[in-house]
């Protein structure tokens, strides 16, 4: 089974985008709400991501941490401080 976003000889059935069959297809047969909360449930790990990144990026010189505005500095040294105190 295969999904194109334009027409394709090998699929000549179209399907509006809100179509059910379509939807279960794409979503594995989940509920909007199962996806919704899969959606935040994964919030969070994508947090830790990006302020992963970000020391890394800091780490290695590629930006500085004064390149964001004062409030972004404060809630990312703020991230810090609560980790280091965790570890310790």
């Amino acid at each position: 089974m295969a999904i194109f976003d334009r027409p394709h000889a090998a699929a000549p059935e179209q399907l509006k985008e809100q179509d059910p069959e379509m939807l279960a297809f794409v979503t594995g047969g989940a509920s909007e709400d199962t996806l919704r909360q899969n959606l935040l449930d994964s919030d969070a790990d994508l947090l830790r991501i990006l302020e992963d990144l970000i020391n890394v990026l800091v780490d290695n010189n590629v930006i500085l941490l004064t390149d964001f505005p004062e409030a972004v500095q404060r809630k990312l040294m703020n991230r810090q401080k609560v980790r280091d105190k965790l570890r310790s």
